[in-house]
Order: C-alpha cells, then sequence, then structure tokens
C-alpha cells in the first residue's frame, strides 16, 4: 500500500470500544494509535462498576478473536436471583442466554492485553485528547491535553459521552444533547459475597414496603467482593431527602474527569460517610433487615449517592438523518460517544461493543464493492459515511427504551 492511500487511524479513548475496534482495524491491516487519557490503568473500587457482556457484547469479543480470553477474565451470570429484602429469601430464574460479569477496569484490561499484542497498534496512556481540527486538505490533527499534536488521517471518537471528538465538529457536536432521567443510584462495594450467595447471576433485592421506591442490583465481580447498587427515583427523594443527588454536570464541565464522569459519582468531600452510612443503615434496617444483616454495616461506609443517569440523544435536522459521521468520512463516533444510554437496560458496554464490530462490517462491505482486498482511506471514508447513517437507526430505540425505563413506574 502507497503512502499516499494508506489510512492513519487515531482512536480517541481506550475503553472497551476503541480497544476492540483498534483489534480488529489490525486484523485488516490498517495501522492505528489509541489515546488514552489515565496515565495507569483503572482499578476496581467504589467509582467503577459492572458490566454484564449478553448476547450483543460476546458475540462482539468473538469477532475480535477475544472471547476466550475474556472468559478467563469475567464471571458466568446464568442466574437472575430475586430477594426479598425482609425475609431474605430467594427466588432463582435461569437466563435463556448466559451473561458474562466483569467489572469495567478487569474487561478493559483483557482488550488492552490483546491490543499490544498486535503489531499495528500503539496504545499511548497519559494522552488525552482536547479537540480535533483539520490539518489541510486531507488530514486531522489531534490535539492533546499535554499540547502536543499528532496527525492522522482518520479519527473515531471513542471518548465516553462527554467525547471531545464529538464536541470538535459542530455537524456532529450539534446533534447531541445529554439528558437526564429522574432516576439515580447508591453505589456501594461488600468485601465478600454474603454467606451461601452463589457468585453465578445477578441479584434484585425488593424492600418490604412497596412504597419505598426503590431498589437493589448486586453483582459479585471476578475480585470476590459485591458491587451493589441502589437505585432511586426523584420520588424516593421526597419520601427520604437525605438521599438527594449531587446536580446534574454543567455543560463546560463535560469530561473533566474522564471516563468516570459517565458514572457521575458524587465526591466523597460533599457528604461525610459516616453521615451516610448511618442513615442509610436506619433505612434498611426497616426495609431491608436480612439484606442489612447479609452484607454488615461496614459494607454501607463505602456509599456514594451518585447523579442522575444521563443519556446521549441525537437528532438532526428536519429532512435530514442522524449520522454519527463527518460529512467526508474523516471522523466517526462508536460507542458512548455516539449513544450513551442510561443503564437500565445494561446493554452500554453490548452496544459500544457491537459498533465497533458493525464498523468493521461497513469496511468490509466497501472493500467488496470497490473489489479490493486493501482497506484505502477511500474505503475507510465510504465506510466511515455508512455506518454513521446506518448504526443510529438500530441504537436509537433501544436508547429510548432504556430512558423510558429509568422512571418510576406508576401504579
Amino acid at each position: 500500500m502507497s503512502r499516499s492511500d494508506e489510512p492513519k487511524v487515531i482512536i480517541a479513548g481506550a475503553g472497551p470500544a476503541g480497544l476492540l475496534v483498534a483489534i480488529m482495524l489490525a486484523d485488516i491491516g490498517v495501522k492505528s494509535t489509541v489515546l488514552e487519557r489515565s496515565a495507569e490503568p483503572d482499578q476496581w473500587s467504589t467509582k467503577s462498576y459492572t458490566i454484564v457482556l449478553g448476547e450483543r457484547g460476546q458475540a462482539s469479543l468473538k469477532r475480535g478473536g477475544c472471547l476466550e480470553s475474556a472468559a478467563n477474565f469475567g464471571m458466568p451470570r446464568k442466574f437472575i436471583y430475586f430477594v426479598d429484602g425482609k425475609s431474605g429469601k430467594r427466588r432463582c430464574i435461569p437466563k435463556k442466554f448466559h451473561g458474562m460479569g466483569f467489572s469495567r477496569p478487569l474487561l478493559v484490561e483483557c482488550l488492552e492485553k490483546n491490543a499490544i499484542e498486535k503489531p499495528n497498534i500503539a496504545v499511548k496512556r497519559g494522552a488525552g485528547v482536547s479537540n480535533v481540527t483539520m490539518d489541510g486538505e486531507n488530514g486531522l490533527q489531534v490535539h492533546l491535553e499535554d499540547e502536543s499534536i499528532l496527525s492522522g488521517s482518520h479519527v473515531i471518537g471513542a471518548d465516553g459521552k462527554w467525547s471531545k471528538v464529538r464536541q470538535s465538529f459542530p455537524s456532529l457536536s450539534k446533534q447531541g444533547k445529554i439528558l437526564a432521567c429522574p432516576s439515580f443510584g447508591v453505589h456501594m462495594v461488600s468485601s465478600t459475597l454474603p454467606d451461601g450467595w452463589p457468585a453465578d447471576g445477578t441479584y434484585v433485592i425488593k424492600p418490604g414496603n412497596e412504597d419505598s421506591m426503590f431498589h437493589i442490583i448486586a453483582s459479585p465481580v471476578p475480585t470476590g467482593e459485591l458491587s451493589i447498587s441502589m437505585v432511586c427515583y426523584d420520588e424516593t427523594v421526597e419520601k427520604f431527602p437525605w438521599l438527594a443527588p449531587p446536580d446534574n454536570m454543567a455543560p463546560e464541565k463535560y469530561g473533566s474527569g474522564g471516563w468516570e464522569d459517565e458514572v457521575s459519582c458524587m465526591p466523597s468531600s460533599e457528604k461525610s460517610n459516616l453521615v451516610l452510612a448511618d442513615e442509610l443503615a436506619q433505612l434498611l434496617e426497616n426495609e431491608m433487615p436480612a439484606f442489612l444483616a447479609a452484607i454488615g454495616k461496614n459494607t454501607l461506609k463505602s456509599a456514594r449517592i451518585n447523579r442522575r443517569v444521563s443519556w446521549l440523544k441525537m437528532t438532526a435536522d428536519k429532512g435530514k438523518s442522524v449520522t454519527y459521521s463527518t460529512v467526508d468520512g474523516k471522523v466517526t463516533l462508536v460507542g458512548d460517544s455516539a449513544h450513551a444510554i442510561t443503564p437500565t437496560t445494561g446493554e452500554g458496554c453490548n452496544l459500544a461493543m457491537e459498533s465497533a464490530v458493525k464498523l468493521i462490517d461497513c469496511i468490509h462491505l466497501e472493500m467488496k464493492e470497490k473489489e479490493t482486498d486493501r482497506c484505502t482511506t477511500e474505503v475507510l471514508s465510504a465506510a466511515f459515511c455508512n455506518f454513521g447513517l446506518s448504526r443510529p437507526k438500530v441504537v436509537q430505540p433501544i436508547q429510548e427504551k432504556s430512558a423510558a425505563g429509568s422512571q418510576i413506574k406508576k401504579r
């Protein structure tokens, strides 16, 4: 391939979608540089969240040749356990498709190990993107937070809900609006799995009083801990004002905290953890005594109140279609950069990695139509355009359904 038509791809964001698309580009001979703001890999903590890969996610890993290695990092999710928080009684329902559970840091670690083994991929940590500009007629310049600049033929924005890549191009940024929903979570971590609880499922814990307007979802993670999310609504706050979440993030602060902005954890300095733990203990003693006994009061000291969940709604001008790509096909968005979703359906990471696969599918289709076995800059631009127009039609209905599920059901 000559220098003039060889793509030089820069991927902003080394999350699951960014790493998977880099891996699959390498498999068709396309070199890429993956830029990640975090200097070191993230560690599991109360700021982390769990991911369950379903059929979409596992199929995507398989396409990227990563499913077998991922199985060594993840945990099976064969069942959903419904728990009566007052009595502790459990009801087990087998899942039709066995999920695979991860902490986000472990999934990223798995994919990063696969990526760095590829000769066509360079992963650069401590390289946060500030913006992207055009470089003459044919190229792009990626400006980093340390004021250095990288040049490339194409850019893939995989840098999350607050994407700097998306914000760099008016044709993309004007389509997107981040919408908050009237629900939020209180997140905590138990250092161990409660006695007698199998590690092969997800737990849904309901309070004894239906008017409490909250429930809990608990997921075992490969570290041996239990990730606990207390799902609350604005109506919950009316009954328990001390649960009020932090204000929604101001637009000018989008992206200031990296991927942690996407889970929107409340800084511990804003509320005493001990006061919050005491309030939670009193609430759970009344509503979920069996569950509180199972996890122990010390677990409540790790509690953090998150901001309201939010999602990215993309809309187009009248007579036009939503697209995740610039009109020239030089830039495209994948994952949360294009279609951030509320956590209600658990499909965020699944859709993100599926988008990586669909982008590669568009490249293969374009190569076939042009009767070439090479991915040139022309092929890549056409594929980006096709992906940008086709993917929203699949993803947006799922986003809307998930957002609707982030509201309390009226009886």
